[in-house]
This record gives structure tokens, C-alpha cells and sequence, in this order.
């Protein structure tokens, strides 16, 4: 399994004919758009893609499986993603109707 970085959008971004520092301020802007628009608890949809939301994890008491002692987790909030119906499709390997 590989990565896809941010330097492998901007080569895909540079094959299409957009100058290298103009993407790299692109992909940065929108990378902050993404980031403040989830801190603040806005939902990102990506229509084929999927959405991304904000969501609160409860506070709860587990235990250590080697002493069995009991731990507070404190509440946190967590990005969750799901994934839109298109790359669902394609990662099941269906071709759209």
C-alpha cells in the first residue's frame, strides 16, 4: 500500500497545466478552508466522494487488561469520514450504472 501526499496532488495539479507555486497555494488554502470548517463543527461534503464530520466522543471508564485497573477516558472530539456513494462503487470494483 502507498501514500498520497500532498506533493502527489501537486504533481497532479501541475500535469494539468497549473503553475507549481499557484497549486501549492491552492492545496494550502483549501487545506485550511477544510480544517476551519471542521473546528468550528461545520460538515465537509464532498459530493462522490464523501463527508467529513466533527463528532463527540462520551467520556467513559475502561480498564487495563494487564492490571485490570480501571482508567477515565476524558471526551474528545474525533474526525469521522464517510464515504460517498461513487467511491464506494469503485472500491467494491462496480462500474456506475
Amino acid at each position: 500500500m502507498s501514500k498520497f501526499t500532498k506533493t502527489d496532488l501537486l504533481k497532479v495539479f501541475t500535469a494539468s497545466g497549473v503553475d507549481y507555486e499557484k497549486a501549492r497555494k491552492l492545496i494550502g488554502a483549501a487545506i485550511e478552508a477544510l480544517t476551519a470548517a471542521l473546528s468550528s463543527g461545520n460538515v465537509i461534503e464532498l459530493r462522490g466522494f464523501g463527508s467529513f464530520e466533527q463528532r463527540v466522543r462520551k467520556a467513559r471508564t475502561k480498564h487495563n487488561p494487564q492490571t485490570m485497573k480501571q482508567i477515565y477516558v476524558p471526551a474528545r472530539r474525533s474526525i469521522f469520514f464517510r464515504p460517498g456513494k461513487e467511491l464506494k462503487n469503485k472500491l467494491k470494483g462496480e462500474t456506475e450504472l
